[in-house]
């Protein structure tokens, strides 16, 4: 099998009644041998096998991997240059969960990250028809299904998810629906079936970064459905526990949600918990009192740009000049969520967009990525790396720290350690770095190196397009 320099890059199984698992397992301490299930009751090998012959596919991994030592899936069905990998990882279980194709039937196998062992597979779920025929719809950006992990209550979920038209047929027109299926991390058997199946109904003209619509831990244990139609900005959140759906559509643009309700930026600029706590209450030291809202208009100061872990990433305009390059060093702050109490302040400014992102600059193409090391000490977004225990950021723009040389960079996930991984935008060939939490001073890694989509303690996950299409999901132990 040829996998190509490009990484797939964040977002599993077997089955007596149901699916080829058709895993590599190499020095993990598990079968040498591929595991297989046959399939029941149907034709066809379902499109998620990995490389058979018991040898790993060759990657070049960061020092801190064993590249002699883990596993590989193939996940054959996915569209090459698909933006949403249906890849996710539940960090308190150490276990990935991804969607295997059987033709109209899905299936969410889940795995143990260190050892690759099979632990469960979901009975067989058809998502809602495609909207490949829909006007508007770009199918290349539209996955058939996907897969995000959940927290709830101190245990663990993972949510398949599709976006399609349910009923559609010759004599009606569907309806358009994100469809969420609700699975516990923590089960067991080889057909699972799920604790609940939720419609979203949803109008997506416009869509997001990863397709016409996206579902997300949007944190205190709701899965966080967000679309676009035109300019106008949607979300739902569902309850993974219940199953309650609770649409955002009059609390501004949701960005996720707090034990206090939604996290949101208001049209008139700011943001906050509505009923609960305000921007305007929490703003830093450095902060202006407005923001330009372009046209000559001024909004309130203050935009959430992300909540992960019960916090609030924020930025904020600056109340001082301009540097002479005419940045601005543009003040950024991490929050408590719940009640909006500032947990760490920085400056950093923004990245330039000299170039365009691209699929092989992120895990999902996006130009920015969130992600917690599985302690929760640790956050990065985009270009910055925070350390919430001792209150300190790394700052990865252009220029940043008096090298005016140096290019921007974007974090794709980062270790219990403090160690990030992430990449040059545009770079070609693609350049991988290496960023401790401890200096923030990133360090170029060898041509051709594969940086994990996500970091559970004791391996590292993974995602690189294969030649042809398709991805390869690879678990590699530390080293």
């Amino acid at each position: 099998m040829h996998v190509s320099r490009a990484s797939a890059r964040t977002g599993t199984r077997v089955a007596a009644a149901a699916v080829v698992a058709g895993l590599v397992l190499v020095g993990c301490g598990g079968s040498a041998q591929p595991e297989r299930a046959d399939r029941a009751g149907g034709s066809g090998d379902a499109e998620g096998d990995a490389q058979p012959g018991g040898s790993l596919v060759e990657l070049t991994v960061p020092a801190g991997y064993d590249a002699d030592r883990g596993w590989d899936q193939e996940l054959s069905w996915v569209r090459e240059g698909s933006e949403t990998a249906p890849v996710a990882v539940a960090p308190g279980s150490g276990t990935v969960a991804y969607v295997v194709a059987d033709q109209a039937e899905m299936y969410v196998q889940v795995r143990k990250v260190t050892t690759g062992k099979v632990l469960w597979t979901s009975a067989p779920w058809t998502p809602p028809g495609s909207l490949d025929d829909s006007a508007g719809y770009d199918p290349a950006a539209i996955a058939p299904a996907s897969v995000t992990a959940v927290g709830a209550g101190g245990r663990e979920y993972f949510v398949a998810w599709a976006h399609g038209l349910d009923g559609k047929d010759e004599l009606h027109d569907g309806k358009e629906i994100v469809q969420a299926v609700v699975y516990p991390a923590d089960a067991s058997g080889n057909t699972v079936a799920p604790l609940r199946t939720v419609d979203v109904p949803v109008t997506a003209n416009d869509g997001t970064a990863q397709g016409e619509a996206v579902v997300r831990d949007g944190g205190a244990g709701q899965a966080l459905v967000s679309w676009a139609d035109g300019s106008d900005h949607h979300s739902a959140a569902i309850d993974v526990t219940s199953g309650k759906v609770t649409s955002y559509d009059d609390k501004g643009t949701v960005v996720g949600v707090s034990g206090q309700g939604p996290v949101a930026n208001a049209s008139g600029g700011g943001f906050g918990v509505p009923g609960g706590w305000s921007s305007r209450d929490v703003a830093p030291e450095g902060a202006a009192a407005e923001q330009s809202g372009g046209f000559g208009t001024e909004l309130v100061n203050g935009t959430a740009e992300t909540v992960a872990d019960g916090k609030v990433v924020a930025s904020w305009a600056p109340s001082g000049d301009a540097n002479e390059d005419g940045s601005e060093d543009t003040v950024r702050t991490v929050h408590d969520a719940a009640t909006g109490k500032v947990l760490l302040r920085t400056e950093c400014r923004d990245r330039t967009l000299t170039q365009t992102f691209d699929s092989d600059d992120t895990v999902l193409g996006d130009s920015v990525l969130t992600s917690v090391s599985p302690s929760g000490r640790y956050l990065a977004y985009g270009w910055m790396l925070f350390d919430i225990q001792k209150g300190s950021a790394a700052c990865l723009a252009k220029g940043v720290g008096g090298d005016e040389g140096r290019k921007d960079m974007v974090i794709d996930s980062v270790r219990d350690d403090g160690t990030a991984y992430g990449t040059v935008p545009g770079s070609d060939p693609r350049v991988a770095v290496e960023i401790p939490a401890s200096t923030g001073t990133p360090k170029a890694l060898p041509t051709g190196t594969e940086i994990p989509a996500y970091t559970p303690a004791g391996a590292g996950v993974f995602l690189t397009w294969m030649q042809g299409g398709g991805i390869l999901v690879s678990g590699r132990v530390e080293g």
